[in-house]
């Protein structure tokens, strides 16, 4: 009966444990560069970000584009210091970033909860960007990001976050598009994306890890009953 207790107590740690959220996206702090990630705008090879639907992987957006701010990445001093800027495309639905590769789900279950998180901040005053959610190709309805404008709200990192449950194809791709299609403004960075997923244990697994619980409670009690108190 104490081996079950203890073979019980392990699964039941092993359950718990696969049950934390884990970081499942491969560059979302763009640490490593251009990599890890997919785009339909073009990539400013020369730093050059005058020409609308074009980004840069870089440390400052200024040197993209001298009426763009300077500024630093999200968390400066916490890493390499680069964030995605990009110069805004009047193309509608064309992709600024994505994960996700065919045949490599980044969550391959249903009915798993997760969240996906990432900073915006805008690089010019003039229309901010308005940024829409797209998971498995499919765009979300009613979701939208909305950076701040002005002077004032320059380089000024804003945190959006959304939370759901995967459907029956798990989450193939995540997807950030623009709904602004101004060429006048609608300039700003991305940096630190974050998606983490939590599987929910199935019933049979809750049953084995309350069992599991319940029997490290019962061995520990039976442990502390054989204790027998030190002579004086």
């Amino acid at each position: 009966m104490t081996k079950l207790f203890a073979a019980a107590a392990v699964a039941a740690l092993s359950i718990a444990g696969s049950a934390q959220a884990a970081e499942l996206l491969t560059n979302g702090t763009f640490d490593d560069g251009n990599s890890g990630f997919q785009s339909e705008y073009a990539y400013a090879v020369t730093h050059d970000l005058y020409p609308e639907g074009t980004y840069d992987v870089i440390t400052n957006p200024q040197a993209d584009h001298n009426l763009f701010s300077a500024f630093e990445d999200h968390t400066p001093g916490a890493d390499t210091g680069l964030m995605m800027v990009i110069n805004g495309s009047s193309a509608p639905d064309r992709i600024i970033w994505s994960e996700g590769t065919v045949g490599t789900p980044l969550i391959g279950a249903a009915g798993t909860d997760f969240t996906f998180s990432f900073w915006v901040a805008s690089v010019y005053p003039d229309s901010p960007a308005s940024l829409n959610l797209w998971i498995n190709g499919e765009k979300l309805d009613g979701v939208t990001f909305n950076a701040l404008g002005g002077q004032e709200n320059l380089g000024v990192w804003q945190n959006f976050t959304y939370s759901g449950v995967s459907g029956a194809q798990g989450i193939t791709s995540i997807t950030l598009t623009n709904s602004n299609l101004e060429p006048q403004g609608n300039d700003f960075a991305l940096d630190d994306l974050s998606l983490q997923g939590t599987a929910v244990p199935e019933p049979t697994s809750w049953a084995l890890m309350l069992m599991g619980f319940g029997g490290l409670g019962a061995m520990l009690r039976s442990n502390r009953r054989r204790q027998v108190p030190a002579a004086a």
